[in-house]
């Protein structure tokens, strides 16, 4: 949970922006944060206005990979780049790898 990594155990809801918006919003990505903002307030019926933090992922492009995940020794290897570069993708890679161990 990023509110653990802060230190401050906040929950935490990591939006994505499509890539056409964040295309728009390229030279400043900071402006981009209003219109996700708005779009997590009607999805999800907030009142409140979410606190923001835009960041830019311009160069990440995984590369295909057949199957759900690799290993390499000890180390298990999982994420969107195992498949489709979609937030589904790097869970049921991450699933895959847990049956994987747990098998």
């Amino acid at each position: 949970m990023d509110g653990d990594r802060r230190g401050d155990g906040a929950p935490v809801l990591v939006a994505h922006s499509t890539a056409e918006l964040a295309a728009r919003h390229l030279d400043n990505p900071e402006s981009a944060g209003p219109v996700l903002a708005a779009a997590v307030r009607e999805v999800l019926a907030l009142s409140a206005e979410p606190e923001v933090h835009v960041h830019r992922w311009t160069y990440a492009q995984p590369e295909r990979i057949d199957g759900p995940y690799a290993v390499d020794g000890r180390v298990w290897l999982c994420g969107d780049a195992f498949g489709r570069p979609r937030v589904e993708t790097a869970w049921l890679s991450g699933h895959a790898v847990a049956r994987a161990l747990l098998g």
